[in-house]
């Protein structure tokens, strides 16, 4: 399950670009970063570039569609969410929940993955502090943390002079290393996470290896997707690999990495641990689909990278 997907249409697994009709929503256009502080701006903006077509923005939201994720990871949250998606998208219940466990866990995952990456800092992801804006589809397309709560390296302007050890103040926290704060973001994305994934599975016909494997190829796309900012095509590839090291066993059916060459460039692609069921609505398979074989699916990844233009990625 991509963000856009090859062949004639948008999937509802994979829209192009939703757009929330009048009176739901403004219409959301490119990646945002709001509240940016100004020694980072232009870090900022790399974060903004890395999750479009999605946004971050912290602060309280305002406008509507707005809902925040300790209802969206409740049970009247899941059951309101899988009813959405499966009534406007003509989905099963299985298909439903694989679609909002992708759609959900990109949200919440994947700021905190770029952040990591590109400006090492985890925010906190705790859900009574972030909100979610979902489209009528049932897609959400931007992330709001309500206040920035995050951890970072000593060295880190915001750390305040404070050491690891030292505690947290109100909203900053410092560790020692890398290491450490990659720790905390495994810890941060499943803290979050499992309490969904477990209201999940207990609605559907689904096991943990399926929802857990919708998480891992979000949590592994968000990664490669930092390319977009760092130009390094490796970087995003081997943090992913250490932070499935640290997230297992939790985090399972991890997708494996698909590697070729394409017009004289390395292209790093996915193939998913487990199936997002998206062939089950079309007639057409994902670029990271298990079930097809590397020729089809390499062949389906040129295709997807040709209609990005220069620059385009393999995710």
């Amino acid at each position: 399950m991509n963000e856009r997907r090859t062949g004639s249409a948008a999937s509802p697994a994979a829209p192009s670009r939703e757009v929330a009709p009048e009176g739901t929503a403004p219409e959301f256009s490119g990646g945002t970063v709001q509240c940016a502080e100004p020694p980072f701006e232009a870090s900022l903006r790399d974060l903004a570039e890395v999750l479009e077509p999605r946004g971050v923005q912290f602060g309280m939201p305002d406008g509507p569609g707005w809902a925040d994720c300790a209802f969206l990871t409740g049970p009247a949250g899941v059951a309101e969410a899988l009813a959405r998606v499966g009534d406007t998208h003509g989905a099963s219940p299985e298909v439903a929940a694989s679609y909002l466990a992708n759609w959900y866990s990109a949200n919440v995952a994947a700021p905190a993955i770029a952040c990591f990456v590109l400006l090492h800092r985890v925010p906190a992801l705790t859900p009574a502090t972030m909100s979610l804006r979902v489209l009528d589809g049932g897609w959400f397309d931007q992330t709001a943390f309500h206040r920035p709560a995050m951890t970072v390296l000593a060295d880190d302007p915001i750390a305040g002079g404070a050491t690891a050890g030292d505690g947290m103040n109100a909203r900053i926290g410092v560790v020692g290393d890398v290491a450490a704060l990659r720790g905390r973001l495994v810890e941060e994305v499943l803290a979050h996470l499992q309490p969904f994934v477990e209201e999940l599975r207990g609605r559907v016909r689904l096991g943990l290896p399926a929802l857990w494997g919708a998480v891992a190829a979000q949590c592994a796309r968000a990664f490669l997707l930092t390319e977009r900012a760092t130009g390094d095509p490796h970087l995003g590839r081997v943090e992913a690999d250490a932070f499935f090291s640290r997230a297992t066993p939790t985090i399972r059916a991890r997708p494996r990495w698909h590697e070729f060459v394409h017009h004289g460039r390395r292209y790093t692609g996915i193939r998913r641990g487990s199936c997002c069921l998206a062939y089950r609505l079309g007639d057409d398979y994902c670029t990271s689909c298990p079930f097809t074989g590397d020729q089809d699916r390499e062949e389906r990844l040129r295709a997807w990278i040709d209609t990005q233009g220069n620059g385009g990625l393999a995710v």
